[in-house]
């Protein structure tokens, strides 16, 4: 059953990597407590039991503690949605079709909506169209 509880609360993970509402990161830690009754030896009704208040504390306790440090809208602060707004460096030049940028130390593709920004330009990123950085 151990390796029961290890694909569940990597499945979890990965399904809060892909969502991100803090349900499923909550889950996955409140598997990890069935995954330890499981290595101690407990029937599968005592890890059921233990998955089960585990969850409730970690949604009904933690998610909601969580939630209130990120803010209203968490989302605008974690993944690429943290770039809009952010200062960005052309490397090359970018128009309307392509070019590259360089924010937070990473390389992005990026274009504008209309006119070219030059190499060595400072843009702000305005919008994220897929992997492709909308800059003004």
């Amino acid at each position: 059953m151990t390796l029961v509880w290890l694909v569940v609360v990597a499945a979890l993970v990965v399904i809060e990597l892909m969502t991100y509402g803090l349900y499923f990161a909550a889950l996955a830690v409140a598997a990890v407590v069935p995954l330890g009754l499981s290595l101690l030896g407990l029937p599968l009704w005592a890890q059921g039991a233990g998955f089960f208040a585990a969850a409730v504390a970690a949604l009904v306790f933690v998610r909601p503690l969580i939630a209130k440090w990120q803010g209203q809208n968490p989302e605008k602060q974690t993944n690429t949605a943290a770039l809009v707004g952010k200062e960005a460096l052309v490397l090359q030049d970018v128009s309307e079709d392509a070019g590259l940028v360089k924010v937070w130390g990473e390389e992005w593709s990026a274009r504008v909506r209309e006119g070219v920004r030059m190499k060595g330009a400072k843009v702000t990123v305005e919008e994220i169209d897929g992997a492709t950085l909308i800059v003004r």
